[in-house]
């Protein structure tokens, strides 16, 4: 999956139900140089996950001829992270009910649960979205080594491209305020603000937060990101 994946995965966790969850993931995957390594799914002790900071392992398996599995029971609905031994893979969502996830060159997805089976359609929105922008980056530069202005340039690819990139950040902003109140609205906004190297409050933050409920605010990484990007 392109950029978000290339942008170190952060992901938040909320609680959703006091019920506890039976998850069961049923994986496959075409990637060769997959097989025979352990598979993780992992959580950061106070109930996110990120790359960027130490995890622990919820549960492990090892890979053989392309196929995986989990199953185990967790206090809520909550996201967490697949890893192929030290890499970071995707997002899960843990919930109720028994999950289908692909693991290929092409797409990582996940399916069977509500919760998945949206965070992956705005996954695929998100990507087509880039796609288109990485084209036009590409016509770019395609016409700068032929010899365009950066005036013939702007003509050519600026307004369509200044169109796609509100499009991805509206689409960014709509989704998160859509789930404020369940483990989705945290984990993309985790996405998002892993494109940075600290802390900083962007417009599209801002957009995000000014009208957020109390409960997706008291999340421990949303009120910590908070709090550092205001200093």
């Amino acid at each position: 999956m392109p950029k978000y994946f290339y942008l170190l995965l952060s992901l938040a966790s909320l609680l959703l139900t006091s019920c506890a969850e039976q998850y069961n993931i049923d994986g496959k995957s075409s990637v060769s140089s997959l097989d025979g390594r352990m598979m993780y799914l992992r959580l950061t002790p106070d109930g996110f996950a990120t790359v960027q900071t130490s995890t622990v392992c919820l549960d492990s398996c090892r890979m053989e001829h392309g196929r995986f599995s989990f199953d185990g029971d967790v206090d809520s609905v909550m996201m967490a992270l697949l890893y192929s031994e030290g890499d970071c893979v995707m997002p899960v969502v843990l919930e109720n009910g028994k999950l289908s996830v692909q693991v290929d060159n092409v797409e990582q997805r996940v399916s069977g649960g509500p919760l998945n089976d949206k965070l992956y359609k705005f996954f695929r929105e998100k990507n087509r979205l880039d796609n288109e922008i990485w084209e036009l980056h590409r016509k770019s530069m395609r016409m700068m080594y032929a010899g365009a202005t950066p005036d013939d340039i702007d003509k050519a690819v600026g307004r369509h491209l200044a169109k796609l990139n509100r499009q991805s950040e509206d689409l960014d902003v709509q989704f998160v305020t859509e789930n404020y109140d369940n483990p989705l609205g945290p984990g993309v906004f985790m996405l998002m603000c892993s494109q940075y190297p600290s802390p900083v409050m962007t417009t599209q933050i801002t957009r995000i937060v000014q009208a957020a409920p109390l409960e997706f605010l008291s999340n421990p990484f949303v009120k910590n990101y908070l709090q550092q990007a205001r200093k």
